[in-house]
């Protein structure tokens, strides 16, 4: 049975060989991780750069149309059905639907955040899988992994500073629409999380059942459709007002669609536990670009939870992966 904890490819067993060619797979699913996560901090980069000019599901929507058409064309070169097996599309259409509101819900709150804040709040999704992954797969949720996601949310509380416990950085003057933007932008970067959680569980569910290139495509898809609406009832559409605001929006598309065939190569391939240290990159590749790009300089409440929140989904991560070496 597939699930958190193992390989979505079967380990082989049997000879040296067999092993050496599973240890080279693992490895190959590492880097595709890594890589990926320096795709979505690029992604999150270029969001960051262009929510001062447009909304953020005219984002999503710029992302979706150029994701889908490039998943289109990878499903061709491939030769693989862009709809995959009929036994697994409601799961595809299921994880294209969370994977789609976990992005709007995330993107929004990046261009309200400073962009480390925004990145750390979301890698609980983690934390989040870890649970869901207990109630829905079956999987073990120990004490340890319950002081570890506690101890999460007291990362997140470091990162967010709610006024309540930290008072306000103005003195007596408390800008309360500023407030109020932090804190939804706050609890749509956890909600985003949460989403995320379903979409990782779902893959894993849906298994081999169908290629990477055709999660990209039912993302991309669905996402067209869930942001086109955003845009109607919510927020409208600002039309790109020059070859910057384009481009921009281009490298949107192209970064989060090669992070997401890696993303989804990776966790085809690589355990979860090592593939979930993979992903911590995110957070790194997010305070060097808030810092040496937007000029964002977090202070040691953000550092510490951020710390925090990397080194509990760590342990989570690789305390579920020798778990899983032990049966």
């Amino acid at each position: 049975m597939v699930n958190e904890q193992t390989p979505l490819i079967p380990q082989p067993v049997g000879s040296i060989s067999d092993r050496r060619q599973q240890r080279k797979r693992e490895a190959t699913g590492l880097l595709c991780m890594a890589l990926s996560a320096l795709g979505f901090s690029l992604m999150s980069l270029f969001v960051k750069l262009s929510g001062s000019s447009f909304p953020s599901f005219e984002i999503v929507f710029a992302r979706s149309i150029i994701q889908t058409i490039l998943g289109l064309i990878g499903c061709f070169i491939l030769r693989v059905h862009p709809l995959g097996d009929p036994k697994v599309r409601p799961w595809l259409a299921f994880r294209g639907l969370v994977g789609s509101l976990g992005l709007a819900l995330f993107f929004y709150s990046i261009t309200k955040l400073p962009l480390a804040d925004a990145t750390v709040i979301f890698f609980l999704g983690p934390t989040f899988t870890a649970i869901l992954a207990a109630i829905v797969l079956g999987e073990s949720f120990t004490l340890f992994d319950g002081i570890c996601s506690a101890l999460c949310l007291v990362g997140v509380i470091l990162v967010s500073k709610p006024e309540f416990l930290f008072g306000s950085n103005n003195g007596d003057f408390i800008n309360e629409d500023a407030s109020w933007t932090r804190i939804l932008a706050i609890l749509c970067s956890l909600l985003g999380a949460v989403m995320s959680a379903f979409a990782y569980v779902t893959v894993r569910r849906i298994g081999k059942g169908a290629s990477y290139m055709v999660h990209v495509v039912y993302f991309g898809g669905i996402s067209t459709v869930v942001s086109a609406l955003g845009m109607w009832l919510w927020q409208g559409y600002i039309s790109p007002s020059g070859w910057k605001e384009y481009t921009m929006l281009l490298l949107v598309g192209i970064s989060a669609f090669i992070g997401q065939c890696l993303l989804n190569q990776g966790l085809q391939m690589a355990p979860a536990g090592p593939g979930t240290l993979m992903r911590m990159n995110d957070v790194v590749f997010a305070f060097l670009f808030g810092i040496l790009i937007l000029h964002e300089y977090p202070d040691i409440y953000s550092v510490s939870g951020a710390c925090l929140i990397v080194l509990m989904t760590t342990a989570l991560g690789l305390h579920k992966w020798w778990s899983s070496t032990r049966h």
